[in-house]
């Protein structure tokens, strides 16, 4: 049976915060698996490991030009407090660049790529905006793909491959 929508927040909520963690936040996750808490009724879920496999699929993008444009936009957009709209904008302009090259992925997945790469980049360059990002990418992907991940079976279905 397929996870309700409150399920696939929950675990899209967690692997975004695995995403974007720092080394010390996934090594006390592993030491104390206990702090997951997701109302998931499936035992395959580890956001842990999901979070590894979005970061590899959107190695691809990084370093784009698109990239350090989107990032300027939402930085701009953080002093604003407008940043799930600018952050939405960044995704759809990488999916514009890249989707002449990935015209076999899927829609879906190419929005998850996407905004995993610019997820990424603003940790990367931008480390003060992480928390920000971190809830505009959650808002994000449940927004725009959390009825397909619910589909899917939720995120330890969803068919991520590099």
């Amino acid at each position: 049976m397929a996870p309700n929508q409150a399920s696939v927040e929950s675990q899209t909520e967690l692997v975004i915060y695995y995403l974007l963690a720092d080394e010390n936040e996934i090594e006390s996750r592993m030491l104390n698996a206990s702090n997951v808490e997701c109302d998931c009724a499936d035992d395959s879920f580890d956001p842990v490991l999901i979070a590894d496999k979005l970061r590899s699929v959107a190695d691809a993008m990084n370093d784009d030009a698109m990239l350090r444009a989107a990032l300027a936009n939402l930085k701009q957009a953080a002093a604003e407090e407008a940043l799930d709209a600018a952050f939405r904008q960044g995704v759809e302009t990488l999916c514009e660049s890249h989707a002449s090259k990935g015209a076999e992925v899927a829609p879906e997945m190419q929005l998850i790529r996407a905004s995993v790469a610019f997820g990424l980049y603003v940790k990367k360059i931008s480390p003060d905006l992480k928390d920000k990002v971190r809830g505009a990418l959650t808002n994000f992907l449940n927004r725009h793909v959390g009825t397909w991940v619910s589909k899917q079976g939720g995120w330890d279905k969803v068919p991520v491959s590099s």
